[in-house]
Protein backbone atom coordinates (compact mmCIF):
# COMPACT_ATOMS: atom_id res chain seq x y z
CA UNK A 1 0.00 0.00 0.00
CA UNK A 2 1.56 3.39 -0.83
CA UNK A 3 1.54 6.18 1.93
CA UNK A 4 -0.24 9.65 1.25
CA UNK A 5 1.92 12.00 0.09
CA UNK A 6 1.77 15.34 1.39
CA UNK A 7 0.47 18.27 0.43
CA UNK A 8 3.47 20.45 0.67
CA UNK A 9 7.09 18.97 0.11
CA UNK A 10 9.42 19.96 3.78
CA UNK A 11 11.70 22.67 3.05
CA UNK A 12 15.23 21.50 2.48
CA UNK A 13 18.73 23.65 2.26
CA UNK A 14 18.88 26.80 2.44
CA UNK A 15 15.09 27.60 2.83
CA UNK A 16 15.00 25.57 6.10
CA UNK A 17 17.06 27.81 7.57
CA UNK A 18 15.10 30.68 6.01
CA UNK A 19 11.84 29.63 7.58
CA UNK A 20 14.03 28.72 10.88
CA UNK A 21 15.34 32.38 11.61
CA UNK A 22 12.39 33.44 10.49
CA UNK A 23 9.95 31.87 12.92
CA UNK A 24 12.05 31.34 15.60
CA UNK A 25 10.38 32.72 18.98
CA UNK A 26 13.39 34.59 19.96
CA UNK A 27 14.31 38.15 18.01
CA UNK A 28 16.74 37.78 15.43
CA UNK A 29 18.66 40.35 13.37
CA UNK A 30 21.30 39.04 11.34
CA UNK A 31 23.89 41.11 9.28
CA UNK A 32 25.92 40.69 6.81
CA UNK A 33 30.19 40.92 7.17
CA UNK A 34 29.64 44.83 6.84
CA UNK A 35 27.37 45.12 9.80
CA UNK A 36 24.00 45.99 7.07
CA UNK A 37 21.05 43.98 8.03
CA UNK A 38 19.85 40.90 6.22
CA UNK A 39 17.74 39.66 8.55
CA UNK A 40 14.83 40.89 10.58
CA UNK A 41 12.55 38.07 11.66
CA UNK A 42 8.89 38.31 12.95
CA UNK A 43 9.76 38.39 16.64
CA UNK A 44 12.13 41.18 15.96
CA UNK A 45 9.46 42.91 14.30
CA UNK A 46 6.88 42.34 17.09
CA UNK A 47 9.64 43.32 19.86
CA UNK A 48 10.82 46.39 18.77
CA UNK A 49 8.24 47.22 16.80
CA UNK A 50 10.10 48.06 13.53
CA UNK A 51 8.40 46.38 10.44
CA UNK A 52 11.86 44.37 8.80
CA UNK A 53 11.16 46.31 5.18
CA UNK A 54 12.58 49.51 7.12
CA UNK A 55 15.65 47.83 8.42
CA UNK A 56 16.56 45.21 5.92
CA UNK A 57 19.96 46.78 4.16
CA UNK A 58 20.75 49.47 7.06
CA UNK A 59 23.70 49.47 9.38
CA UNK A 60 22.36 47.47 12.58
CA UNK A 61 23.79 50.38 14.46
CA UNK A 62 20.78 52.09 13.30
CA UNK A 63 18.82 49.76 15.37
CA UNK A 64 19.81 50.79 18.83
CA UNK A 65 19.45 54.39 20.76
CA UNK A 66 21.67 56.93 19.65
CA UNK A 67 23.70 56.55 22.98
CA UNK A 68 24.41 52.75 22.98
CA UNK A 69 25.78 52.97 19.39
CA UNK A 70 29.17 53.82 19.69
CA UNK A 71 29.51 50.61 22.45
CA UNK A 72 27.66 48.40 19.61
CA UNK A 73 30.03 49.09 17.21
CA UNK A 74 32.82 48.07 19.84
CA UNK A 75 31.18 45.29 20.82
CA UNK A 76 30.44 44.19 17.22
CA UNK A 77 34.38 44.72 16.51
CA UNK A 78 35.03 42.63 19.09
CA UNK A 79 32.81 39.80 18.35
CA UNK A 80 33.67 39.34 14.87
CA UNK A 81 37.82 39.77 15.72
CA UNK A 82 37.88 37.42 19.47
CA UNK A 83 35.08 34.76 17.96
CA UNK A 84 33.65 35.60 21.60
CA UNK A 85 30.01 36.30 22.49
CA UNK A 86 29.25 39.89 24.07
CA UNK A 87 26.30 41.09 25.57
CA UNK A 88 24.31 44.34 26.82
CA UNK A 89 21.05 46.02 27.56
CA UNK A 90 19.16 48.16 25.98
CA UNK A 91 16.02 50.48 26.98
CA UNK A 92 14.22 50.72 24.22
CA UNK A 93 10.76 52.69 23.35
CA UNK A 94 7.13 50.45 23.65
CA UNK A 95 3.81 51.51 22.87
CA UNK A 96 2.13 50.09 26.08
CA UNK A 97 4.80 51.04 28.55
CA UNK A 98 7.51 53.58 29.37
CA UNK A 99 10.15 51.39 27.88
CA UNK A 100 11.47 48.21 27.00
CA UNK A 101 14.65 46.47 28.57
CA UNK A 102 15.78 44.10 26.06
CA UNK A 103 19.15 42.01 26.19
CA UNK A 104 21.12 41.54 23.10
CA UNK A 105 23.71 38.80 22.64
CA UNK A 106 26.19 39.05 19.76
CA UNK A 107 27.66 36.30 18.28
CA UNK A 108 29.77 35.48 15.14
CA UNK A 109 28.99 34.22 11.92
CA UNK A 110 31.59 31.94 10.61
CA UNK A 111 33.30 29.00 10.82
CA UNK A 112 36.40 29.42 13.37
CA UNK A 113 39.71 30.22 11.62
CA UNK A 114 37.71 31.49 8.39
CA UNK A 115 36.56 35.18 7.78
CA UNK A 116 33.31 36.09 9.42
CA UNK A 117 30.21 36.29 7.56
CA UNK A 118 28.55 38.79 9.91
CA UNK A 119 27.01 39.11 13.00
CA UNK A 120 23.70 37.26 14.83
CA UNK A 121 22.58 39.44 17.14
CA UNK A 122 19.67 37.57 19.65
CA UNK A 123 16.79 39.81 21.36
CA UNK A 124 15.27 38.84 24.53
CA UNK A 125 12.71 40.88 26.17
CA UNK A 126 13.60 40.81 29.94
CA UNK A 127 11.43 43.70 30.93
CA UNK A 128 8.86 41.69 32.97
CA UNK A 129 11.25 39.21 34.48
CA UNK A 130 13.37 43.07 35.70
CA UNK A 131 10.19 44.37 36.92
CA UNK A 132 9.37 40.65 38.86
CA UNK A 133 12.69 40.80 40.21
CA UNK A 134 12.51 44.36 41.65
CA UNK A 135 8.55 43.34 42.95
CA UNK A 136 10.87 39.95 44.86
CA UNK A 137 13.37 42.24 46.27
CA UNK A 138 10.97 44.49 47.60
CA UNK A 139 9.20 42.01 49.25
CA UNK A 140 12.08 40.41 50.58
CA UNK A 141 12.80 43.97 52.42
CA UNK A 142 9.19 43.97 53.76
CA UNK A 143 10.02 40.67 54.93
CA UNK A 144 13.16 41.73 56.67
CA UNK A 145 11.33 44.57 58.76
CA UNK A 146 10.18 42.57 61.32
CA UNK A 147 14.00 41.83 62.22
CA UNK A 148 15.07 45.17 61.69
CA UNK A 149 12.42 46.74 64.04
CA UNK A 150 12.88 44.02 66.79
CA UNK A 151 16.99 44.91 66.19
CA UNK A 152 16.31 48.62 66.40
CA UNK A 153 13.94 48.73 69.34
CA UNK A 154 16.31 46.25 71.06
CA UNK A 155 19.21 49.08 70.45
CA UNK A 156 17.27 51.97 70.92
CA UNK A 157 15.91 50.51 74.22
CA UNK A 158 19.55 50.15 75.54
CA UNK A 159 20.87 53.34 74.24
CA UNK A 160 17.40 55.19 75.91
CA UNK A 161 18.06 53.50 79.49
CA UNK A 162 21.68 54.27 79.53
CA UNK A 163 20.55 58.17 78.80
CA UNK A 164 17.31 57.35 81.60
CA UNK A 165 20.42 56.46 84.02
CA UNK A 166 23.07 59.05 83.21
CA UNK A 167 20.26 62.06 83.91
CA UNK A 168 19.13 60.37 86.97
CA UNK A 169 21.92 60.09 88.87
CA UNK A 170 23.09 63.50 87.68
CA UNK A 171 19.83 65.07 88.98
CA UNK A 172 19.70 62.99 92.19
CA UNK A 173 23.61 63.57 93.28
CA UNK A 174 23.67 67.36 92.41
CA UNK A 175 27.39 67.20 91.84
CA UNK A 176 28.30 69.19 88.66
CA UNK A 177 31.20 66.92 87.36
CA UNK A 178 28.44 64.06 87.23
CA UNK A 179 25.79 66.27 85.33
CA UNK A 180 28.38 67.25 82.94
CA UNK A 181 30.12 63.40 82.85
CA UNK A 182 25.79 62.93 82.50
CA UNK A 183 25.75 65.03 79.86
CA UNK A 184 28.91 63.85 78.14
CA UNK A 185 27.23 60.25 78.15
CA UNK A 186 24.27 61.68 76.54
CA UNK A 187 25.82 62.91 73.70
CA UNK A 188 27.86 59.95 72.88
CA UNK A 189 24.52 58.15 73.25
CA UNK A 190 22.96 60.24 70.74
CA UNK A 191 25.42 59.78 68.42
CA UNK A 192 25.13 55.92 68.48
CA UNK A 193 21.74 56.48 68.06
CA UNK A 194 22.34 58.57 64.76
CA UNK A 195 24.78 56.27 63.44
CA UNK A 196 21.94 53.13 64.04
CA UNK A 197 19.57 55.83 62.12
CA UNK A 198 22.19 56.48 59.30
CA UNK A 199 22.77 52.86 58.83
CA UNK A 200 19.65 51.90 58.52
CA UNK A 201 18.69 55.06 55.92
CA UNK A 202 21.25 53.53 53.85
CA UNK A 203 19.95 50.25 53.97
CA UNK A 204 16.34 50.97 53.06
CA UNK A 205 17.33 53.44 50.39
CA UNK A 206 15.46 53.46 47.24
CA UNK A 207 16.90 56.53 44.87
CA UNK A 208 18.75 54.80 42.59
CA UNK A 209 19.17 57.62 40.05
CA UNK A 210 22.47 59.37 41.36
CA UNK A 211 24.61 61.65 39.45
CA UNK A 212 27.54 61.49 41.54
CA UNK A 213 29.40 58.87 39.61
CA UNK A 214 32.90 58.16 38.90
CA UNK A 215 35.21 55.87 38.17
CA UNK A 216 36.34 52.81 40.32
CA UNK A 217 39.67 53.31 40.54
CA UNK A 218 39.95 56.76 41.19
CA UNK A 219 37.38 56.44 44.01
CA UNK A 220 40.00 53.89 45.38
CA UNK A 221 43.03 56.05 45.03
CA UNK A 222 41.05 59.00 46.40
CA UNK A 223 39.67 56.69 49.53
CA UNK A 224 43.57 55.44 50.20
CA UNK A 225 44.72 58.71 50.22
CA UNK A 226 42.08 59.71 52.88
CA UNK A 227 42.62 56.88 55.07
CA UNK A 228 46.29 55.86 54.66
CA UNK A 229 47.69 58.42 57.32
CA UNK A 230 44.91 57.43 60.12
CA UNK A 231 45.92 53.53 59.59
CA UNK A 232 49.56 54.28 59.91
CA UNK A 233 48.61 55.88 62.94
CA UNK A 234 46.98 52.40 64.41
CA UNK A 235 49.80 50.27 63.09
CA UNK A 236 47.76 49.14 59.93
CA UNK A 237 49.48 49.53 56.70
CA UNK A 238 47.61 49.77 53.63
CA UNK A 239 48.56 48.59 50.09
CA UNK A 240 47.03 49.19 47.16
CA UNK A 241 47.12 46.50 44.21
CA UNK A 242 45.26 48.50 40.72
CA UNK A 243 45.56 46.84 37.45
CA UNK A 244 44.76 48.52 33.98
CA UNK A 245 40.51 47.89 33.51
CA UNK A 246 37.99 49.37 31.60
CA UNK A 247 36.54 52.40 33.55
CA UNK A 248 33.28 51.47 35.52
CA UNK A 249 31.42 54.42 36.62
CA UNK A 250 30.22 54.19 40.52
CA UNK A 251 28.16 56.51 42.82
CA UNK A 252 31.64 57.77 44.36
CA UNK A 253 29.77 58.60 47.76
CA UNK A 254 27.74 55.13 48.06
CA UNK A 255 31.30 53.40 47.42
CA UNK A 256 33.08 55.53 49.55
CA UNK A 257 30.56 54.40 52.32
CA UNK A 258 31.46 50.50 50.87
CA UNK A 259 35.02 50.90 52.08
CA UNK A 260 34.36 52.85 54.73
CA UNK A 261 32.20 50.26 56.44
CA UNK A 262 34.84 47.53 54.60
CA UNK A 263 37.69 49.61 56.44
CA UNK A 264 35.49 49.37 59.96
CA UNK A 265 35.37 45.69 59.99
CA UNK A 266 38.91 44.95 58.84
CA UNK A 267 39.98 47.47 61.85
CA UNK A 268 38.02 46.08 64.48
CA UNK A 269 39.76 42.22 63.47
CA UNK A 270 42.84 43.44 63.41
CA UNK A 271 43.76 45.32 66.95
CA UNK A 272 46.95 45.02 67.05
CA UNK A 273 47.33 45.68 63.74
CA UNK A 274 47.89 44.58 60.48
CA UNK A 275 47.63 44.86 56.73
CA UNK A 276 44.81 46.21 54.39
CA UNK A 277 45.21 45.17 50.80
CA UNK A 278 42.98 46.69 48.40
CA UNK A 279 43.08 45.51 44.81
CA UNK A 280 40.92 45.77 41.26
CA UNK A 281 41.55 43.63 38.36
CA UNK A 282 39.77 42.21 35.39
CA UNK A 283 38.58 38.84 35.61
CA UNK A 284 37.15 37.48 32.26
CA UNK A 285 33.55 39.27 32.35
CA UNK A 286 34.10 41.03 35.44
CA UNK A 287 36.37 44.15 36.97
CA UNK A 288 36.55 42.84 40.45
CA UNK A 289 37.68 45.00 43.51
CA UNK A 290 39.34 42.78 46.37
CA UNK A 291 39.05 43.75 49.78
CA UNK A 292 41.68 41.62 52.04
CA UNK A 293 42.61 42.16 55.64
CA UNK A 294 45.14 40.16 57.85
CA UNK A 295 42.64 40.02 60.51
CA UNK A 296 41.76 37.60 62.75
CA UNK A 297 39.40 35.74 60.24
CA UNK A 298 35.65 34.72 60.57
CA UNK A 299 34.46 31.13 61.60
CA UNK A 300 33.10 29.32 58.85
CA UNK A 301 29.82 29.02 61.29
CA UNK A 302 29.45 32.97 60.80
CA UNK A 303 30.63 33.14 57.02
CA UNK A 304 26.61 32.87 55.70
CA UNK A 305 25.57 35.27 58.05
CA UNK A 306 27.68 38.65 57.85
CA UNK A 307 25.33 39.97 55.50
CA UNK A 308 22.08 39.78 57.77
CA UNK A 309 21.54 42.92 59.75
CA UNK A 310 21.96 43.22 63.24
CA UNK A 311 24.74 40.15 62.83
CA UNK A 312 27.58 41.08 65.05
CA UNK A 313 30.37 39.16 67.12
CA UNK A 314 31.80 42.22 68.09
CA UNK A 315 29.21 44.11 69.99
CA UNK A 316 28.21 44.50 73.65
CA UNK A 317 25.88 41.98 73.21
CA UNK A 318 28.32 39.21 71.67
CA UNK A 319 30.54 39.32 74.36
CA UNK A 320 32.72 42.81 72.72
CA UNK A 321 33.77 45.64 74.41
CA UNK A 322 31.91 48.24 72.35
CA UNK A 323 28.86 49.36 70.48
CA UNK A 324 28.28 47.71 67.32
CA UNK A 325 25.04 47.34 65.86
CA UNK A 326 25.68 45.02 63.18
CA UNK A 327 24.80 47.02 60.08
CA UNK A 328 27.85 47.88 58.45
CA UNK A 329 28.03 44.75 55.94
CA UNK A 330 24.56 44.66 55.36
CA UNK A 331 24.42 48.06 53.87
CA UNK A 332 27.30 47.01 52.40
CA UNK A 333 25.33 44.25 50.22
CA UNK A 334 22.47 46.19 49.94
CA UNK A 335 24.94 49.22 48.01
CA UNK A 336 26.32 46.58 45.97
CA UNK A 337 23.24 44.85 44.93
CA UNK A 338 21.74 47.99 44.48
CA UNK A 339 24.54 49.04 41.96
CA UNK A 340 24.10 45.83 40.06
CA UNK A 341 27.21 44.38 41.00
CA UNK A 342 27.70 41.20 43.63
CA UNK A 343 29.87 40.74 46.64
CA UNK A 344 31.06 37.67 48.02
CA UNK A 345 33.53 36.54 51.07
CA UNK A 346 36.04 34.43 52.00
CA UNK A 347 37.82 33.74 55.42
CA UNK A 348 39.33 31.17 57.87
CA UNK A 349 40.23 31.79 61.72
CA UNK A 350 43.49 33.28 61.74
CA UNK A 351 43.67 34.24 58.12
CA UNK A 352 42.20 37.21 57.68
CA UNK A 353 38.85 38.14 55.34
CA UNK A 354 38.93 38.65 51.33
CA UNK A 355 35.63 40.67 49.93
CA UNK A 356 35.12 40.45 46.72
CA UNK A 357 32.93 42.46 44.81
CA UNK A 358 32.30 41.85 41.06
CA UNK A 359 30.96 44.58 38.43
CA UNK A 360 29.84 42.80 35.03
CA UNK A 361 32.03 43.80 32.22
CA UNK A 362 29.14 45.34 29.96
CA UNK A 363 28.56 47.84 32.73
CA UNK A 364 32.42 48.52 33.03
CA UNK A 365 32.40 48.91 28.68
CA UNK A 366 29.33 51.05 28.68
CA UNK A 367 30.50 53.36 31.05
CA UNK A 368 32.84 54.14 28.15
CA UNK A 369 30.37 54.67 25.53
Amino acid sequence: MNEPKSSSSPATGAEYYRRLCEHAAVALVATDAEFRIVCWNAAAEELLNIPAGQMLGKPIEQAVPEDRRKLLRRLLQRTVERGVTSEFELHMPAPDAEHRDVLVRLSRIGAPGEPAQGVAAWLVDETQRKRLAEKLAQAEKYASLGTLAGGVAHHFNNILGGVATFVDYALTSGDLAAMKRALQMTAEAAARAGKITQSLLSFAEQDTHRTDLADLTEVVLTFSHLVERPLAEHNIKLQLDLRPVPVVAVEANRMHQVLGNLLTNAEEAMPDGGAITIGIERRESHVVLTFRDSGCGIPPEHLPLVFEPFFTTKGLLAGGDHANPGLGLSVVHGIIVDMGAAIDVESAPGQGATFTISFPLETATASRG
